[in-house]
């Protein structure tokens, strides 16, 4: 009896050493979510008890002018940074991948990955600097070339180039992260496929094509999910850069949000927005596992 009662408290460890983690997920993460679900409903400021209005901060949001043009302007930075994220780390670890010296394909990596630990907010008050009209490097180097003042783009102080200017920061748009998760997955590709395809004539691009890229069909799948994701919640760096101008030039609905629960204590129309944000993530979320499959996946187990 007393060993099976010893045997019965050992199960339940692992279960109590989880319970810290899972209260604060439940507190933290769920409980704002579900909260958000019911508030997206009413009209609260955050002080006084809400009062429900049923649909209405969902019709405000489509009639708005400004959600609207947020809402595209986050479509096409969300498709150029799925797009960018997607190919162009996959490029550069598949170089690091051809390289034959460990010691060299170390180095590389480690140029890649090393620019992490730069915080964000340098690298965006960086690119600030670079785009600045007046004395900013961009400009200064098109003057060296001959572009004269009166045509010198404003960038991010014009409506005309404020969102292609927000898609350039970044530039090249090599992700440290991604570089690694692509390269993990050239990695994890047996050396026998490699090898029965070079025999069957697979060589260079067609290598590459018909066989790499679909055995990275998992890593290329991540990438996607998390940019559309980060996509669609992003606003960063419009609350630093722009304020979301000049007009409606590069707001997005996050930025909305956040200014209408945090500018103007509208609280329950910021959970209407951002309810709309978690459903379209969700969806999002389901199209990427459903359609972008590959029958050649491998997987190691």
């Amino acid at each position: 009896m007393k060993t099976r009662g010893l045997y019965g408290m050992k199960r339940w460890i692992p279960y109590l050493f989880l319970a810290p983690t899972m209260i604060s997920l439940l507190t933290f993460n769920y409980y704002p979510a579900l909260s958000a679900l019911y508030y997206s409903f009413t009209d609260w400021n955050g002080f006084n008890a809400p009062h429900f209005i049923g649909f209405d901060n969902f019709v405000e949001m489509v009639k708005s002018l400004d959600f609207q043009t947020g809402f595209v302007n986050m479509l096409i930075i969300t498709v150029f940074s799925v797009f960018v994220s997607v190919t162009i780390p996959a490029i550069a670890a598949e170089f690091i991948y051809k390289i034959q010296k460990a010691r060299l394909q170390h180095f590389y990596r480690l140029m890649f990955v090393f620019p992490l630990v730069i915080p964000g907010m340098v690298i965006l008050l960086l690119w600030q600097f670079l785009l600045n009209p007046e004395v900013g490097l961009i400009n200064s180097v098109l003057s060296s070339l001959g572009v004269s003042e009166e045509q010198l783009p404003l960038w991010l102080g014009s409506p005309d180039t404020a969102l292609a200017s927000f898609m350039l920061i970044g530039f090249p748009w090599v992700n440290g992260v991604g570089v690694l998760i692509y390269l993990a997955g050239f990695q994890n590709i047996p050396r026998s496929v490699i090898e029965a395809a070079k025999m069957d004539g697979a060589t260079g691009w067609s290598l590459i094509w018909r066989i790499e890229v679909p055995l990275i069909t998992s890593q290329i799948k991540l990438i996607a999910i998390l940019n559309i994701i980060g996509g669609i919640q992003a606003f960063q760096n419009q609350l630093v850069l722009t304020g979301g101008g000049p007009g409606y030039s590069t707001t997005v609905p996050g930025f909305i949000m956040y200014q209408s629960a945090m500018s103007a204590s509208r609280f329950g129309y910021a959970s209407a927005i951002g309810l709309v944000l978690f459903v379209l993530i969700f969806i999002f979320t389901l199209l990427n596992n459903k359609y972008m499959k590959s029958d050649t996946e491998y997987s190691p187990d």
